[in-house]
């Protein structure tokens, strides 16, 4: 494989990867919806993308593709269409190909497959075979949740409390998936793969649907706490293990689970650098996209112990505001710039906190909260 110095990153917001990679010592250029300050201070060369057509801007970045040695391809693009590149340009992908991250992101094609290995995970039905089942009578445990068939964060996903709301769901959008809802603690574990092996690298808590951060919905994604200690890591582990390899994915990747009194359910994978990469390279003092790169030439890190606790806390807007501090501050990361306009529901920035134990790591990310929510003037009268 050629030698990678100069990357460029692609996705819904990419931060996290670029300013990791910077970290790592590579040159990195970033195309993402946000443009935070804290990106374009990591990047060498920072490019807009349209959440609104975040595909459709994919082809205009060809130029910059030719000009680095490696593309890592982040949340956002996971059904995009990639066969405008050439097998040149293919083979600069860092991580999955383009069909396999496709294939893998499908939840109803991974329900299927989890099936095929006996990996415990919630029932899954897509809306047609709800209309399909209620016709032949079965019922249905409740709440179910809807969901998307691709993408993450949670934002659109929802729940059907009575067979009435099902019906009405599973009519309207046919396409989506609609899932026993498996209660639980949510986690993940991230693992570090390569052709021949998986490793993983660290269970982390996952903050779902937090009040306090103002989530606009039940299910959205509001962080992680690493490392997450249960009863149940050693086989939330051995699952992540097993599961990677099966799938044959690699370099950086992250499985979600539920983890219930009865042991772990797999709910996703997500084949791609996730956003714990926060938490788990402050936890575990490694840095998971120079690991990720490696990977690609079959090196894997050396196995390594949680050091401390890490938390990431993203603060959503409760009501529509401006902000009206730069946050030039240690402990906050995507940093909007001073006077965007936020909406209700839109992330504002992310709080992180480190400590020797849990509560310390999280009050210290609260902490950081607090200071991001008083930068933003509300226009609620």
């Amino acid at each position: 494989m050629h030698e990678i110095r100069k990357i460029l990153a692609v996705g819904y917001s990419v931060r996290h990867i670029v300013c990791s990679g910077s970290r790592a010592g590579y040159e990195m250029y970033a195309a993402d919806a946000f443009g935070d300050v804290d990106t374009k201070r990591c990047a060498r060369e920072y490019f807009p993308l349209d959440p609104l057509q975040l595909h459709a801007e994919l082809k205009p970045l060809k130029e910059v593709i030719d000009k680095v040695d490696g593309l890592i391809i982040g949340s956002g693009f996971e059904n995009a269409d990639f066969s405008f590149l050439n097998d040149a340009e293919m083979r600069k992908i860092l991580g999955n190909a383009p069909e396999k991250t496709k294939e893998v992101s499908n939840k109803a094609w991974l329900s299927s497959r989890l099936d095929d290995l006996s990996i415990p995970h919630p029932l899954t039905y897509t809306g047609r075979e709800i209309a399909e089942r209620i016709e032949r009578a079965e019922h249905f445990r409740y709440p179910v949740v809807a969901k998307p068939a691709y993408g993450g964060g949670g934002t659109a996903n929802f729940f059907c409390h009575t067979e009435k709301e099902l019906i009405r769901w599973a009519k309207l959008l046919p396409d989506f998936l609609y899932q026993e809802y498996v209660k639980g603690q949510h986690a993940s574990v991230s693992t570090i793969s390569t052709k021949r092996a998986a490793m993983p690298v660290s269970v982390n808590e996952q903050l779902i649907g937090v009040d306090s951060l103002h989530a606009p919905g039940p299910f959205v994604y509001c962080g992680n706490v690493s490392p997450f200690v249960t009863k149940f890591s050693d086989r939330t582990c051995e699952i992540a293990e097993k599961l990677t390899s099966k799938l044959g994915v690699i370099g950086s990747n992250g499985i979600d689970f539920v983890i219930t009194d009865d042991g772990p359910f797999v709910i996703e994978v997500n084949p791609r650098l996730q956003g714990s990469l926060d938490t788990v390279e402050r936890s575990m003092g490694f840095n998971v996209v120079d690991a990720h790169v490696k990977a690609m030439v079959g090196d894997l890190p050396e196995r390594v112990s949680a050091k401390r606790y890490a938390v990431k806390a993203i603060a959503f807007a409760r009501h529509e505001g401006v902000m009206i501090e730069d946050f030039a501050m240690e402990g906050i990361v995507d940093i909007p710039e001073k006077g965007r306009i936020v909406k209700p529901g839109e992330p504002i920035a992310t709080g992180i906190g480190v400590g020797d134990t849990r509560d310390r790591a999280y009050a210290d990310a609260m902490k950081n909260v607090e200071r991001i929510k008083a930068g933003v003037r509300s226009f609620k009268i």
